[in-house]
Formats: C-alpha cells, structure tokens, sequence
C-alpha cells in the first residue's frame, strides 16, 4: 500500500511561511480594488444625486417659474377685470348722439354733476355715467320685474321669474313700450330715449362690471319695456295687500265676526260689510302665499317696505326757508338702493336720487323746490273668486253669460338649460294670480291691480318734477301718476308746503271693502273707475306749518272720505309728532336728530302695564333671577333701541312671544305670513288694551287663556330664549348680539366665495317701526336687519350748499371701486356729508370727464 510521502516540520513552516509572505500583498491588491469600488461607487453616487439634485432643482426652478407665470396671468386678469369694470371719471369719451361737448364733474364722493347745453344730451350723458356705476344692478332691476332672472341665475330663478310673468307685469311693459313709440316727439319720452342710448353705448364701449365676469355672461341693451319692468317691481313692493288679503279672508270665513273686526282696528267701521259665503278662501291663495314667501328670500334687490318724510314751513325753520327731510325705507343690498346725480341745462337743473334704470329722480330739488315720497299705502289690489263653467274650465261667468279666459304663453330662458314654455290666463279683472303647478284645478282667483292699467304711467310725472317752476305746476305733474299710491310731500322758496295723495285711487263699490276676496261673478264688486285727482286726499300751507308722514293715514275727520289702506303701525306717526311739537323753530341738526331717534313711545306704555303682571313665582327656579334682573332693566329702560340696550332686547322677544301667543294658535301654519306684515304689529299693539277681545282665547292650551296668561307666558318665553341664546346675564344681553345689518350682493349665495361681496355684518341702533327704521323679521333667534333708510336726505331751502346726505354704502356698484363702500361708516355712525349744488365749486373739482360728439354711426 502506497503512503503518501511524509513532509517534514520544517518544510511545513516553509510553505506556511511562504503564504503568509504572499498573503498580505494581495489582500492589500483586493483592498485597493475594494477602496477604488467604493470611490467609484461614491463617484457614481454623487454624481447621480447631483443629476437628481440638478433635476429638482430644475423641476422646482420650472415649478416655480409656472407659478410665477400664473401668477403674473392671475394679476394681468385681475387688472384686466377691474380695469374693465372701473368707472371713467377724468379725460375724454366720445358718445353718439350728442350735439355738444358735456362736463361731468366728479366730487369726493363720486356724485355725477352733469353740465350739457341741451337736456337730451345730458340725459344721455346720465345714461352712460349711470351704467358705468350700476349696470349689474340696472340688469337685475329690470330682469325680476320682466321674470328674466332665469337668463342669468339659471333654473334656481325659474319659480320667481314664472310668479311674475303670472303678475303680468311683462306685457303690461310691451303695451306700455308700444304706447311710447307712439309719442316720439314727448319732451320725456325724448329724454328716456337718450338715458337708454348712453346705457348701451357703454355696453357697446365694452364697459363690463365684475359681476358679469364672474358670470361669465354679457348685458343685452336696454330698451323702453325695461322701465316698466323696474316700475312694476317698485309698485309689487309696495302692495300689502299681496300678503294680507287671503288671510284677512281665511280669518273672516273660519273664526268669528269679532275676530275679524279686532284684527284690522284702523279699518273704519263706516266701510260696507264684506258679502262672505262662510267658507274660507285660503286655499285658493296658498299657492300664492307659499311662492311669495320663496320669492322673497331670492329676490336679488331690496324691497320698498314704508319711509318718512316731514316738511316745515318758514315759521318753523330757524333760517327763516321751509325744511323738508326724507328717508325713504327700502331692503338692503349690495350696492345700495339710490344713485345721485346733478344734471344742469340753460333750461333746468336738478339734483336728484335716482333708481336703476329710470331716467328721471324719484326725490329730488331744484333753485325752486324740493320734494320726498313716502308709500300711500293705498288698497291697489283686489283678489276675485272666479266661477268656473262646470263644462268649459276656460270659461267663466261675467253677470249674465260665460266668457272665455285669455291664455298668454310666454317662454322664460333658462341659463343652460332649454327654454321653458309657461301657460298663464286672465279675467276681465286682470291675471289669474293661483295659475300655478299643482294647482290649475283650483277656482281661478283674478288679480286686479291698479298698475296694470294700461294708461298708467309715472315717467311723465317724475320728469314733471324736475321741470316745474311753480308749486301749480308741481301738483299738474303729480297727476299725471298712476301707480303705485305715493305720499308726495314738497316745499318750494316761495314758503309753500304741501301733501298730495298721488296715484290713480279706486272708487269703491259699495258691496265690500275690498280687504278680501270678492265676487268676480255677480258684477257688484267690479272695478267702477278711478276718482279724479282733485278727490285724492291732501294738505296745501296748513295752518300748523308742519306736514309729516310716516305711512300713516291723512287726517281726515269725516269717516267716508278715510282712504282704506294698509297703513303702518303708530309708533313712528307719535314719535315723530311728540318731537315736531318739542319746539317753535328747527334747523338741520334738530332734523338730523330726529332721522337717528330710536325711541318706541308704545313699547314705554305697554311695559309700563306689563312690569306688574310678570310674576316671578310662576317661572321655574333657574329663570327667577335673571328674570328680577330683566324686570329691572325694564323698569329703567327709556324705550330707546340703542345697540347698547340690554332692555331693548328683551322687549322685542317679549313682543314676539306674545304675538305668538295671540295669533300662533289660532292662525296654524298661516301665522308665519302674517307675523312680518304691517297687520300683525299693529293688530297687536291695539289687542294689547282689549283684555275681552277673542284673540286672547287659547285654542291649544286653554290653561293660558286671557291676557293675563299669555302676558306671563310670553314673559317666561322670552326669558329662557334670551337665557339660553345670551348666557344668564342680563346686562350682557345688548341689542347688538341680538341684531346685525350686512349687506348682501346678488352673487353672495350664487357663485364660490361669493360672500366677499357682501359687506361686513355691523351694529346699529334702531329697530322695527322707530324712526331709524331698523326693519327686520319677527320671531327669530337673531335680527337680521333686512330694510330701512335708503338714505337720509335734509334740506333747506335757504342754502342748497346746505343741503345734508348720506348713502348706506356708496355711489358705485363695482366692489374694487372706491367709491363702493366710502360712506358705509358714516351712515352707521349717523353721519351725514353735505351735497355740492354750487356750480363754482363743482367746477373746481379735480375729477372731471369731457363727452365729446362722435359722428360715427352705430
């Protein structure tokens, strides 16, 4: 067997050795290689972060640059848009239509004073000027009286723009168009004619106010249709009678006569008594009822809701000229209600306040005279129950044989959606107002109203205005208006004072009163006719010197020759006469006074009679003491609406909890449309001194029958609301958590972040029926202040230069304009500023834009 050969210990080392002597020269080799790996490695390495550095940084570079980029687009568009949008007041424009050069001077606030050589071409300076600052709000104006909302809004505005087609105020504005095509060579029409062309020639110049950049829309041109449109939402404002009818009629057919006597206590008890079957008639107004309360809180403007005005002769006035103040009562919006304008001739000059666009003031003064309005408050609408042919829905009985409904079908335009055709018919009393989805079947009820006449006209009047050189000429113009019923109040430098009843006043028949539904079958409650002018009700130089109204009625001692109507509250007419009578002579400041006086004589005597009624031991243990501590602040309370007031708060939620707890039960779901009407406040105000008057009855919980009852219940009402709303403090709870005034714009709930365009929610003294009327609706948590003065105007006829103003936000409607909300503060705070009438000083304003004559044809 073969061995291996045997190595011996020497040559092992040996070998030993010799790898250990080569071992270490190549590990060093492999080290290298693993170092130079490594570096190569961390070579590659970064080398590949500094790419994928560069490259973020790149990206970022490029990120950034886009973002700046946008940015840059953003402001460019930004820019573009307002620059779009902001009015020309300084340099040059060329207008059409012009026969010489025009000057409009611009003062600090952005009022217009307009000097031209001719009338034409300063009404069509006007028209420009005008749509510079208000076209959005022209186009709305005009778009809810026509029920043309929908073009804009889209089909959220389709219910309102088909509740007034159903009025009909839309071809009583194509008639009415018609009619003044017909008189071209009318000195007024001429005017309105020019205002309308400087309108579109500002569309046509490409003027576009943001809105419609947010919209994404453009206006379309503005033609005679459209100032009876804006007119015929101006007299739907004004009619009550919209509101109160149907229930008036409900109360008269389901609860008792007393009930029905007790709930109007200004009707006179000479008018002839309602021919009523017995059964009510709500239903057939509901639908009405329900598509008013909707309408309402989508209509994109302010509504006219009520105003003062007073007037003193020389005697009464401490610069030895007549006074006269005016502030009219209208919803809030974004932008205000009023723009104002000075307009001087060789002919005429006036300064005046007018609406969207209508072409002449609706107050205003001249070198001569000044006037104010107020509502009438007149009854101008009438309801008729229809009687149906039993075998011909479209026909219905006329005294002595069946006559055919008209059917008009009008196509309303929907923003991108089609196009919707709507059926409406009509009586020979007017529309009928219950054609509605849902219910056709129902009797038709037939709305008669006053400005549908067709000779109604109010242009002729307003223009009269302006012209007028002698207080005979005034009132010849103020005949010449139709409708809706106005208090004209006026005083002129030849120390005349005066109030007219203007407006076209039904006579009555003596079958009803007008206050409900009526016969629109039998003949005897048809329309007989307007009075003559020389019957309206008026005052001319009376011996007192001082004329005031505060849409109350004229005093009249004879009960037939009282004007039925829908009048407001007391508060205001008492307030106002305690504070003409304080004093033999008054100026500008006392008249300042008064505008801004928030006092409620009435809430002072109806707590006086309350305080001992309110008996702590009946409310539970937690309410007792801020209950004392309410009590007190009554107690000490001087009845006056001061944002600071913790009383003033508690007596309104006191008041609403008592309306409730007369009315509530026995009205049901009817109770929310009256609670906000004229009716309710004063039908509570007179209930409050009747303890025997039904409406103190409980139907639901006869345990809080009678007054005294329901004086507590409301008391522990208010209490745990204002506890549970305010905290436990009551002189913590000041009128100014409870209220707020914020003006909204059209867009606030249209379009994203349209709530910037409202204005910031603020607090103010007033409240409901003082003479700062701070209107808002009863019966919620908070008061959101929705109307009041649309401007406070107080003039003396001694010095124009005088004259005192103030607007609740501003001249312009643009929102990024200046002169958008630069008075906002001051009409907060109570301030006034004074309105330029001198010509010297207007000339020197800085702020002056030159229309010159363009020959060029459109």
């Amino acid at each position: 067997m073969r061995v291996p050969p045997r190595t011996s210990t020497a040559q092992n080392q040996g070998d030993s050795l010799c790898h250990l002597a080569v071992a270490p020269s190549q590990t060093r080799v492999n080290r290298i290689d693993a170092a130079h790996r490594r570096a190569h490695d961390a070579e590659t390495f970064f080398c590949c972060t500094r790419l994928i550095v560069n490259a973020r940084i790149n990206r970022s570079l490029k990120l950034l640059l886009c973002f700046v980029l946008l940015l840059t687009i953003a402001a460019l568009t930004v820019l573009w848009i307002v620059h779009s949008a902001q009015a020309r007041r300084e340099g040059e424009l060329k207008l059409e239509g012009l026969k010489a050069p025009v000057e409009v001077y611009y003062d600090g606030w952005g009022v217009p004073h307009i000097d031209a050589s001719n009338e034409e071409d300063a009404y069509r300076a006007l028209g420009y000027v005008h749509a510079q600052d208000r076209l959005f709000q022209m186009d709305l104006l005009r778009r809810i009286g026509g029920g043309r909302l929908s073009e804009l809004f889209g089909a959220e505005s389709f219910a309102t723009d088909r509740f007034f087609r159903t009025l009909g105020i839309s071809r009583y504005a194509r008639a009415y168009a018609e009619r003044l095509e017909a008189q071209p060579d009318s000195p007024h029409v001429k005017l309105m004619h020019a205002y309308q062309d400087g309108i579109n020639q500002y569309i046509d110049h490409g003027g576009m106010p943001l809105e419609y950049r947010l919209l994404m829309t453009r206006p379309d041109y503005f033609t005679s249709e459209d100032i009876a449109n804006a007119m015929g939402y101006m007299a739907y404002s004004f009619a009550e009678a919209f509101k109160t009818d149907a229930l008036v009629d409900s109360i008269r057919g389901t609860l008792s006569e007393r009930h029905y006597r007790d709930l109007v206590p200004s009707w006179p008890d000479q008018l002839p008594p309602l021919r009523s079957s017995g059964q009510p008639y709500i239903e057939l107004l509901t639908p009405m009822l329900e598509q008013i309360g909707q309408v309402e809180k989508n209509i994109p403007t302010g509504q006219f809701l009520g105003s003062n005005a007073w007037v003193v002769n020389a005697d009464h006035s401490a610069s030895g000229a007549p006074l006269l103040a005016n502030d009219p009562h209208i919803g809030f919006a974004a932008p205000a209600v009023w723009y104002e304008a000075h307009i001087r001739t060789p002919d005429s000059e006036v300064y005046g306040h007018f609406l969207a666009g209508i072409p002449f003031p609706l107050l205003g003064q001249t070198r001569h005279h000044a006037w104010g309005l107020t509502m009438l408050m007149n009854d101008d609408v009438d309801f008729y129950r229809e009687r149906t042919n039993p075998d011909d829905p479209e026909q219905v009985w006329a005294v002595d044989h069946w006559e055919p409904l008209q059917v008009h079908e009008e196509v309303i335009k929907i923003r991108g959606q089609e196009d919707r055709l709507i059926r409406t018919r009509s009586s020979r009393h007017g529309p009928i107002i219950n054609d509605l989805p849902g219910s056709m079947e129902r009797q038709p009820v037939s709305l008669f109203w006053s400005f549908l006449d067709p000779d109604s006209d109010s242009t002729q009047a307003f223009y009269g205005f302006t012209r007028a050189t002698s207080m005979a000429e005034f009132e010849a113009a103020a005949a010449l208006h139709g409708a809706p019923g106005l208090n004209l109040l006026y005083a002129d430098a030849d120390n005349n004072i005066a109030m007219w009843a203007i407006g076209k006043l039904k006579r009555w028949p003596q079958s009803s009163n007008g206050f409900s539904l009526l016969n629109g079958s039998s003949g005897r409650d048809d329309f007989l006719g307007y009075q003559p002018f020389e019957s309206n009700p008026r005052i001319i130089n009376p011996r007192e010197g001082i004329l005031f109204s505060t849409n109350n009625p004229y005093p009249e001692r004879n009960p037939r020759r009282k004007l039925p109507g829908y009048y407001a509250p007391t508060d205001r007419a008492l307030r106002l006469e305690q504070l003409l009578a304080s004093k033999e002579q008054f100026d500008l400041s006392d008249f300042k006074a008064f505008q801004l006086d928030d006092q409620r004589p009435v809430a002072l005597s109806m707590i006086a009679d309350a305080l001992p009624l309110f008996d702590l031991e009946q409310l539970p243990d937690e309410l007792r003491e801020p209950a004392a501590r309410a009590a007190g602040l009554l107690a000490s309370w001087d009845g006056r609406y001061d944002q600071n007031s913790a009383a003033a708060s508690i007596f309104q939620r006191w008041q609403d909890a008592l309306s409730e707890a007369l009315f509530a039960d026995e009205l049901g779901p009817r109770y929310s449309f009256f609670r906000n009407t004229f009716m309710a406040e004063k039908t509570l105000a007179s209930l409050y001194w009747k303890p025997t008057s039904p409406w103190w009855d409980n139907r639901q919980q006869p345990s809080l029958d009678g007054r005294h009852s329901a004086i507590q219940h409301a008391w522990q009402n208010a209490i745990a609301g204002l506890v549970a709303d305010l905290g436990d403090d009551p002189a913590q709870w000041q009128w100014s958590r409870l209220t707020s005034l914020q003006h909204a714009h059209a867009l606030a709930e249209r379009i994203p972040f349209g709530e910037y365009l409202n204005s910031k929610p603020v607090a103010v003294s007033g409240g409901n029926e003082t003479l700062n009327n701070m209107v808002f609706d009863r019966g919620e948590a908070r008061y959101k202040i929705k109307a009041g003065p649309s401007t406070r105007r107080l003039i003396d006829l001694s010095d124009l230069n005088a004259t005192l103003g103030i607007n609740p936000l501003g001249q312009s409607g643009n929102p990024l304009d200046g002169h958008a909300y630069d008075q906002a503060e001051m009409f907060n705070e109570g301030r006034y500023r004074t309105q330029l009438f001198d010509w010297l000083s207007i000339q020197a304003l800085p702020d002056r834009l030159e229309l010159q004559p363009d020959s060029r044809r459109r």
